[in-house]
């Protein structure tokens, strides 16, 4: 499962897109300062959860 950091608000998941565009994993999980979000190509968990996520 691609799994991408983000430190910042605006953290774009270029690299991540470019993974998943091009290999179609089932899951893609971005962790981030942003709060929970589940788009259609990737889920985003904020960083003060990622004890939930292990």
């Amino acid at each position: 499962m691609p799994v991408e950091v983000k430190a910042e608000h605006n953290g774009y998941a270029k690299s991540l897109r470019a993974y998943y565009d091009k290999y179609h994993p089932e899951k893609t999980i971005r962790l981030s300062v942003n709060n929970y979000r589940q788009d259609e190509w990737v889920e985003n968990i904020p960083l003060f959860a990622v004890h939930a996520f292990f």
